[in-house]
């Protein structure tokens, strides 16, 4: 699946739709997708091509997913999109979903990794008082050995991962 790649093996599509749990119908349509994103033909697609998606660019959590997606070649972004398929185990759309929220990257969710993800849902219609103020509030609720922070497992017993799961589930 080099840069220029103009279509996929049948054995590549196979080997996705196997690790993804996507149809292989729905790979190859990915994978169009992607080829229309990709205008330079590098084979990864940066900001300006993820942008061009309209429900992306009007996502307030745009700026977050753009990082999970930025600079991802098409085996990387299929992953990436197979975490909202029917087919993916809730475990995987909880993973995606923890990597969202964990803005630095550092395998916690801190307050400071929350301030900005509510910012990036409210803008500038909640004060930064405010905005702390629910921060160390949900990191409280969710901290459950006290360090200050949510792991992926305090992450998961917070939510109810079958809503979760039904709300992360789009079709291709």
């Amino acid at each position: 699946m080099g840069a220029n790649t103009s279509a996929l093996l049948s054995e590549e599509i196979e080997e996705i739709s196997r690790q993804t749990n996507l149809q292989q119908s729905e790979v190859k349509r990915l994978y169009k997708r992607f080829q229309q994103l990709d205008r330079k033909q590098s084979g990864t697609l940066d900001t300006r091509n993820l942008l061009m998606v309209p429900e992306l660019a009007m996502n307030p959590l745009h700026p977050r997913l753009v990082s999970m997606f930025e600079n991802v070649n098409f085996q990387q972004f299929v992953t990436n999109i197979g975490a909202f398929s029917s087919g993916a185990q809730p475990s995987t759309k909880i993973d995606f979903t923890f990597r969202l929220y964990d803005v630095d990257e550092d395998g916690f969710i801190s307050s400071d990794d929350l301030e900005k993800i509510l910012r990036m849902l409210v803008g500038d219609h909640i004060d930064q008082r405010t905005l702390t103020d629910v921060a160390v509030k949900v990191i409280a609720d969710a901290d459950t050995d006290g360090d200050g922070r949510i792991s992926r497992d305090e992450f998961t017993t917070a939510l109810d991962v079958p809503e979760v799961a039904r709300k992360l589930t789009v079709t291709f």
